[in-house]
């Protein structure tokens, strides 16, 4: 009898490699705007992008409100005067983004395995749904999941207790001991699975990372580790 039956996987910098697909798709728009691909100004959009994401989690701006800012934002700290709306710009940027699809190591052979042995696969992400099933499905792992459970369809996000209440509705294991979230993000993933009483497990790819308050119930370092612990 398996110990788990349903594994949760977030999505990006679990399975998807965000890192790369953010900056190839970034790299393109600053050529077409003319702007200095450095790294000082890769760092300083991704620096807001991801101060934004985290304001999405805590529920003070809303995906359409963070779409509509971050690079008006952007252009606004690097002293920048685009020629097109920045929503405009955001909207370019998003299917560019959505053309990448690049995994982490070890993910494709991970899902391909555990799907074959008959788990239940889910993706639970506050991505922009859109791009992430274009991403996936780039990455050849889209059909191994049952479905994506998006936070602007549900219309909550992680780490909100009702975002996790939505996703243990809409899957066929009742019992929640048996469901393991898998996810990279203490704020989000982790905190979301503690405060919805779902066994987790934190991909820390930092090794000197501290989840501080927030204990997961397992610490790995590769996602290829997830079979140690079922």
């Amino acid at each position: 009898m398996k110990k788990y039956t349903t594994l949760l996987f977030d999505a990006d910098e679990t399975l998807l490699d965000f890192g790369r697909d953010e900056t190839d798709a970034l790299s393109r728009i600053l050529d077409e705007c003319g702007i200095e691909k450095s790294e000082e100004n890769i760092s300083t959009y991704k620096e807001i992008n991801q101060g934004l994401w985290k304001a999405l989690e805590r529920g003070e701006i809303d995906k359409p409100g963070l779409k509509k800012v971050r690079f008006r934002m952007f252009f606004d700290k690097i002293g920048y005067t685009p020629a097109e709306d920045p929503f405009v710009i955001n909207e370019r940027y998003l299917s560019y983004l959505g053309e990448g699809g690049n995994l982490l190591a070890g993910a494709k052979e991970l899902i391909s395995e555990l799907n074959s042995d008959g788990y239940n696969l889910y993706i639970v992400t506050n991505g922009i749904e859109k791009t992430q099933k274009k991403r996936l499905g780039k990455a050849g792992i889209l059909s191994y999941f049952k479905e994506l459970f998006v936070s602007e369809t549900i219309g909550h996000q992680k780490p909100k207790k009702e975002y996790f209440d939505y996703v243990l509705a809409h899957i066929s294991e009742r019992d929640k001991s048996k469901v393991l979230l898998i996810g990279d993000s203490l704020t989000s993933d982790i905190k979301g699975a503690l405060n919805a009483d779902i066994p987790c497990a934190w991909l820390r790819h930092n090794p000197a990372a501290d989840s501080g308050e927030l204990k997961p119930d397992f610490i790995i370092a590769n996602i290829s580790e997830v079979k140690t612990l079922l």
